[in-house]
Parts: C-alpha cells; structure tokens; sequence
C-alpha cells in the first residue's frame, strides 16, 4: 500500500489529477460521461481525527529542505518516478507526509499520508458532492466549498518556483462515507484549474 501511495505523491507533483472523470478549463463537469470502474471494498479504516491526520503535514513548511525533515523524522523511504523522486515519512502512529525537492535542495511539494482517498470520507462528508457538475474554472475555492458542502481536506501544497515567495497550488478532495471523491486543483489565488471525481457504486 505504501508504494502506490508515493505513486500517487509523484503524480500529484505534476499536477496530474489522480482519477478518471476530469475536467480541465471553463467547461462544467459532464455528469454523463463514461462511469469510472467500480472500485474495490474499501478495506481501510476510515480517518476520524482530523487533527492527528494533519499532525506532520501542516508541520512542513517550505524551508525545508530533505536534510531538514530527514534530521526530524528520519530516514525516508524514496520512490523514483518519471515526475522526479519523492520521500515518504510515515510514523509510528500511522501518520505521515510524502516530500518531493527542486534541484536547488528546496521544498516542491508536500502530499498529506493516506491509503485510499476514500478514507477521508468521514471526515469529509462532502454534503452536496452531486453538485461537482456544476464546477467550472470561474469557481473560486470558497464558491466550490459552497458547492459542495461538508469539509475540503488539504491533500498536497505544490511550489511553482523556487523564489522566496512562490506561488503555492493546493489540491483539494471533498469525500463522502460512501465513497465519492471530488479533487480540485485551486491555483495560488484560489481561482479552480482542474476537477477531478469518482462516484461510488450505484451513482
């Protein structure tokens, strides 16, 4: 399980979004596009702590450098990937945070620790997720947490650059405890760039 979540880590650093119903510019969400696969039983156990989930993630900032967090949390475990290598520290409490660096040493990117995305349906409880089609470029992050309700959990933070003020992209997932996932990629303004969804079976 630990290798295809820094799979997803190194995905997420190129701003790919990581299921199958996307989509990208001005245009709204197609709510009849192609059904995505059903999924696998969730076999996971759902995330009820919000705050122990986020512990290490909202510790790094960006002034680390993979020197730093190696000296806090130890040695990571690396994955290397076409969109560059990535580091994962998972603690002994079953929390953790992937990293990946600019060439420079500097932070690019950090990516919250989870298995399964729908593990942050409780959490979540996105209340009106049923309301993604209606998402287009025009929708700012708090419009889009009008939307669709319940609460957005913070997946990664990306870096644009590596001046001292960068611009940050967030991606974003809102879930619900059946298994519906919306991701949205917010850019440095919090104006939507990318929308991406699975919807749990029976949708």
């Amino acid at each position: 399980m630990l290798k295809k979540w820094t799979t997803l880590a190194a995905l997420v650093l190129a701003t790919a979004l990581l299921l199958t119903g996307c989509v990208q510019g001005g245009d709204a969400v197609d709510p009849n596009a192609e059904p995505t696969a059903t999924l696998a039983p969730l076999t996971e156990p759902m995330y009820t702590d919000r705050e122990a989930l986020y512990q290490y993630y909202n510790a790094v900032t960006f002034d680390e450098t993979l020197t730093s967090l190696t000296e806090k949390y130890g040695e990571p475990v690396k994955e290397e990937g076409e969109s560059g290598d990535s580091y994962s520290w998972v603690m002994e409490d079953g929390y953790g945070f992937a990293a990946a660096f600019f060439d420079s040493g500097r932070l690019r990117a950090k990516v919250l620790y989870y298995k399964d995305l729908r593990q942050l349906g409780e959490i979540s409880n996105a209340t009106s997720i049923d309301q993604f089609a209606v998402l287009n470029k025009n929708y700012t992050y708090a419009m889009t947490c009008g939307a669709l309700g319940g609460r957005a959990m913070e997946l990664a933070q990306i870096a644009q650059d590596t001046s001292d003020n960068p611009e940050i992209k967030r991606l974003y997932v809102w879930a619900t405890p059946k298994g519906d996932v919306v991701q949205v990629l917010f850019s440095g303004d919090e104006k939507l760039e990318s929308v991406s969804y699975t919807l749990a079976e029976g949708e």
